[in-house]
C-alpha cells in the first residue's frame, strides 16, 4: 500500500479523536482525569465493529427473508464479511470520536 495512502488513513482515524483530547488538555492542563480519553478512545474503538456486526446481521436476515437457503460453497458469507468490515471501519471512527468528546465534556462539567 502506498505511504501516503497509510498515512491519510492514520490521520483519519487517529485525528478527531487525538484533535479533542488536545482540545481538552488545553482547556484542564495536566489532570489524572485526562488519563480516562485514551480508555474512552478504546471503548469506542470496541463498540463501533459490534454495533457494525448488529447491522451486518440485520442487513443479512432481510436479504435472506422468504429466500430458500444459499446453495453449499457459495461466497455470500464472504460478501457480508466484506460489508462488515467496511462497516466496521466506519462506524469505529464514529464512535471513537463520540465516545472521547462525551468524556472530555463529562471531564468539562464536572
Amino acid at each position: 500500500m502506498n505511504l501516503g495512502l497509510i498515512a491519510v488513513l492514520l490521520l483519519l482515524f487517529f485525528g478527531p479523536s487525538l484533535w479533542i483530547g488536545y482540545q481538552t488538555f488545553i482547556k484542564l492542563g495536566l489532570i489524572w482525569k485526562l488519563v480516562l480519553l485514551p480508555i474512552a478512545w478504546f471503548v469506542g474503538l470496541l463498540i463501533g465493529p459490534i454495533a457494525a456486526m448488529f447491522l451486518t446481521t440485520l442487513l443479512e436476515w432481510l436479504s435472506n427473508y422468504n429466500q430458500e437457503p444459499s446453495e453449499s460453497g457459495s461466497m455470500g458469507g464472504v460478501a457480508w464479511f466484506g460489508i462488515w468490515l467496511i462497516a466496521a471501519l466506519i462506524l469505529s471512527l464514529f464512535c471513537t470520536t463520540i465516545s472521547t468528546c462525551l468524556t472530555a465534556k463529562f471531564f468539562l462539567i464536572s
